[in-house]
């Protein structure tokens, strides 16, 4: 058992700052409830538990001691045996230079309006089958748990600076160049969500989604059941980066491509890494029809209970065009074109609903008298947030 927090780590670290100002507005209630915890505690010999592990496991738990005892016990365990107190900025893991060239991210642009902490990743430009050529999972989490303590540091002496209880970061995910490919990242994505939410839970305050594109909704499907529920309500989906970005966040912490003056995020050269093998993943997502002559094809797709992103992509055999057409029905009746009718060989795009709607795909080869079309396509739905 530990007999100070300075065994735990630096006081920014442990958020010491934050938690000043905290307790002084803590209701009765959730006082209670953070002494009965730390009894618990110290019964069962964890001595002098830093606040700040307390109050995020409360708030995890909807301040319920007993379910915050049992994670908390958990974390304390991983914390001391992985020695994360000693994860400071001077002692960065080996491998992040890996991690930076391979996910493309930053840490230190600044805050957003309300002072948490931002977290940049170029996610598009991760390049996941380099990532698992050259480090392995433990590396990893270990580097992502280097960086999460950074931004407990950073989160810190904002709250010395705001004057504010910060304790959250706000992350922005820019898909700029997903593709199929990024599937083999997924082992790697689904291991640090579910990392966080047993050691950092609901850290991340909220996601902002940038350039989704068209493949966003096969992303968002894919993800989404490896999601913690407080990250699928954190997320939103914006518009266009450079009018909408600068509402949440000052200029200077934003890159000029989101309309700010702050530091681009900059992506490294790779070729000092242990190549890989290419992955391609084009095929298998795409359903292939054939679409005899003078026929149509029509696929509809539903956001049944909100607004949905959708997207879709298509690709003709044989360099043959095909009409093809995108119209969405909103609840209200209205009907939007979403894609105007034309003779395609090739078309992918993306669309954004006010509400809950009806999307209908046509595929229209009814002009060719002999030549039947086959198409390879991908069309889908994300109902999510859109950052209003």
């Amino acid at each position: 058992a530990m007999s100070d927090t300075k065994s735990w780590g630096g006081s920014d670290y442990l958020l010491e700052d934050c938690m000043k100002i905290l307790l002084k507005d803590l209701d009765a209630e959730k006082k209670k409830a953070l002494d009965s915890l730390g009894e618990a505690l110290t019964k069962s010999g964890h001595k002098d538990v830093p606040t700040a592990f307390l109050i995020r496991f409360l708030e995890a738990t909807s301040f319920d001691a007993t379910k915050a005892f049992e994670k908390v016990t958990v974390f304390l365990k991983w914390y001391t045996d992985s020695k994360i107190g000693e994860l400071t900025m001077e002692k960065e893991p080996k491998a992040n230079l890996i991690m930076q060239k391979c996910i493309p991210h930053s840490v230190t642009n600044g805050c957003d309006n309300d002072g948490n902490p931002v977290y940049i990743e170029l996610t598009g430009k991760i390049q996941c089958a380099l990532l698992a050529a050259n480090i392995s999972k433990e590396d990893f989490i270990n580097c992502h748990s280097w960086g999460m303590q950074q931004m407990l540091a950073k989160a810190n002496e904002s709250a010395k600076k705001t004057g504010k209880p910060i304790r959250k970061i706000t992350m922005i995910t820019d898909l700029q160049d997903i593709g199929f490919s990024h599937r083999a990242g997924l082992p790697y994505i689904s291991a640090t969500m579910s990392h966080d939410d047993l050691y950092y839970p609901k850290f991340v305050g909220k996601i902002y989604i940038v350039n989704g594109g068209y493949l966003f909704p096969l992303v968002w499907s894919t993800l989404k059941p490896y999601m913690p529920q407080w990250i699928i309500d954190s997320v939103e989906v914006v518009g266009d980066a450079k009018t909408e970005m600068p509402k949440y966040f000052p200029k200077e912490t934003l890159p000029p491509e989101y309309g700010g003056s702050g530091a681009e995020i900059k992506v490294l050269d790779t070729s000092d890494l242990k190549s890989a093998a290419a992955t391609t993943y084009d095929g298998e997502e795409l359903t292939e029809e054939n679409i005899a002559a003078g026929d149509k094809l029509e696929i509809t797709i539903d956001a049944e209970n909100r607004a949905g992103t959708f997207g879709w992509y298509f690709i003709s055999e044989g360099d043959y065009d095909i009409g093809f057409s995108v119209s969405v029905e909103e609840k209200d009746g209205t009907v939007v074109e979403a894609r105007k009718y034309d003779k395609l060989i090739t078309d992918k795009g993306t669309y954004t609903s006010k509400g809950p709607c009806k999307v209908t795909l046509t595929w229209d080869n009814s002009y060719s008298f002999l030549t039947s079309k086959t198409i390879k396509f991908y069309a889908s739905v994300a109902e999510v947030n859109n950052a209003q």
